[in-house]
């Protein structure tokens, strides 16, 4: 059984690992794992999603489940938690960045964008100042 609960700073060994092994950016992990969202099986951790928070945007990061739990709708309830996360949080938009999974986040109601239309307070992030590659697709959508 999968449980859902927001991280601690205690987990933050375990999303490190998780993020690493998915080849996804760790840098600001550290200031932002409090707006994490973990699945959990057991102690272990499975998935995760992150939220950064810059001024009224919101960054959607690290939204990751390991092999062999892929598949079963982890990462749609650890979107869906992020996404009201933001919401009670009172944020104008989420945005993101992936290289993998535009299909996943039309879903939800992303829409690709360009970079440059991003929330200016945004560039304060690590994912925006290289941790992600340039050839990420920026993806937004209004709260």
């Amino acid at each position: 059984m999968i449980a859902f609960c927001t991280a601690t700073s205690a987990e933050l060994p375990q999303v490190r690992a998780l993020l690493e092994a998915a080849h996804l950016p760790t840098q600001g992990l550290e200031a932002h794992i409090l707006n994490f969202i973990l699945a959990l099986d057991s102690e272990q951790v499975v998935g995760c999603a992150g939220l950064e928070i810059h001024q009224d945007s919101g960054l959607l990061r690290s939204v990751v489940v390991a092999p062999g739990y892929q598949g079963h709708g982890i990462g749609t309830k650890l979107t869906q938690g992020i996404l009201e996360l933001a919401q009670h949080k009172k944020l104008t938009s989420l945005s993101l960045l992936t290289t993998t999974a535009q299909g996943f986040f039309t879903r939800f109601g992303f829409t690709p964008v360009e970079r440059s239309e991003l929330p200016q307070s945004l560039w304060a992030s690590a994912e925006l100042q290289g941790a992600c590659p340039k050839t990420a697709v920026a993806m937004t959508l209004p709260l």
